[in-house]
């Protein structure tokens, strides 16, 4: 589920911090790859700049690029985003630039279109979309805070909030509101549906059942976050479809993969096609999305993964688990494979896309690991002077 609002939650928290301070302290995000990247390139540093290998760990973008606090250069519809100072843009595999860099921030393309953002004027944070020219496709009035990516034609644009974030609703290609600004998560449209949080006096649910937030009509407790005592109940969630008619409702849920979604009743977590019938009914604790025809599911404290119908292919036996990607799956006693065979050593890292996993290793030292459990580069990354902050992206 698409949860637009961790960018620009840096960005909203010094707009309210002279009302209810707090003490804020940021890290630096390791990158993740894409699991749309398309293409197999894989990003490092060096001495404070980014460049790329390929799958066999050779350099094939030298590191020129400036490095921000994200981490989020990955190449989707054969263009990624890169920073040039305290501007982003997009470059080709070669490593030239497409998209001249001058944005706040930028989103990877999807469908032919990226959300871009302007750079920062006041607390106003123009947004819109370019198509892969740099050509300005819809430009937003003042007031939208950020763009998310299309699917099937339809994507997430969220207002921007005074305590808090704004209302969030859907615009087809052509910029055009379909679905009115009125919920506090919305995902992205699979199977003619998307997964959505409504808006109200209430509380978020974690999406990891970490922890709980604030919608947009309840600001939170401070502005680091939090929420209010009086608040008690959870938000409603549920489906809408393509006008904004609510389908489905449920307790929770999660976007459709692979043509079912994991919805919440009672509890407990099942699964549903996109006609709102259960495949697998409500039973386990805590469930992923199908990928490769398997989901992880928590049974009795432990993960494990079930099939497309709800039979256990691998038994629950990890305490945390991921879901599959390029065919295996990061667990916490490592990366397994469809069968539950751990491959390599390493504990700690990504998903595999597009053949590599990005791994930890000692401290500041990063790697990528083929399917084999080989090693193929390792690198030193540097930390990022907090000065760059909000600008960085």
């Amino acid at each position: 589920m698409v949860v637009m609002k961790v960018r620009v939650s840096v960005s909203l928290a010094i707009a309210v911090a002279v009302v209810l301070p707090c003490s804020m302290s940021f890290s630096k995000t390791s990158y993740r790859k894409n699991r749309r990247s398309d293409t197999p390139l894989f990003r490092f540093e060096k001495n404070g700049h980014a460049g790329f290998i390929n799958s066999e760990g050779r350099v094939i973008i030298p590191p020129k690029f400036d490095v921000g606090w994200f981490a989020e250069e990955d190449f989707v519809e054969g263009l990624s985003p890169a920073r040039s100072g305290e501007n982003w843009g997009f470059i080709d595999t070669k490593g030239n630039w497409v998209i001249e860099a001058k944005y706040w921030r930028v989103e990877p393309f999807s469908e032919g279109l990226a959300a871009v953002t302007g750079q920062l004027k006041g607390y106003d944070f123009p947004a819109g979309y370019i198509d892969r020219s740099g050509k300005s496709i819809i430009e937003f009035p003042k007031g939208v805070a950020e763009a998310g990516p299309f699917s099937e034609g339809i994507a997430a644009v969220r207002l921007n909030g005074y305590t808090s974030v704004g209302k969030l609703g859907y615009v087809d290609r052509s910029g055009t509101v379909i679905v009115p600004y009125q919920f506090a998560i919305g995902g992205p449209f699979h199977d003619g549906l998307a997964a959505v949080v409504f808006d109200g006096r209430c509380y978020i649910e974690d999406r990891n059942g970490a922890g709980r937030s604030t919608p947009p009509s309840t600001p939170a407790a401070t502005s680091c976050g939090g929420v209010p005592a009086f608040i008690t109940e959870r938000c409603g969630e549920g489906f809408i479809d393509r006008t904004g008619k609510i389908v489905f409702r449920f307790q929770g849920t999660r976007d459709f993969s692979e043509h079912l979604a994991a919805v919440q009743e009672e509890g407990k977590w099942g699964f549903i096609d996109p006609h709102g019938a259960f495949r697998i009914l409500p039973q386990f604790d805590a469930v992923g999305s199908f990928s490769g025809g398997l989901a992880a599911a928590k049974a009795d404290g432990k993960w494990g993964y079930i099939d497309l119908v709800g039979n256990w292919v691998v038994r629950p036996q990890f305490g945390e688990a991921d879901d599959f990607s390029d065919g295996f799956a990061l667990t916490d006693i490592g990366y397994i494979d469809r069968t539950g065979v751990r491959i390599g050593s390493v504990k700690g890292g990504t998903a595999f896309v597009q053949g590599l996993a990005h791994i930890t290793l000692d401290t500041g030292e990063y790697g990528y690991m083929d399917h084999a459990g080989k090693i193929v580069f390792q690198y030193h990354s540097e930390a990022v002077k907090p000065s760059v902050l909000p600008y960085s992206k």
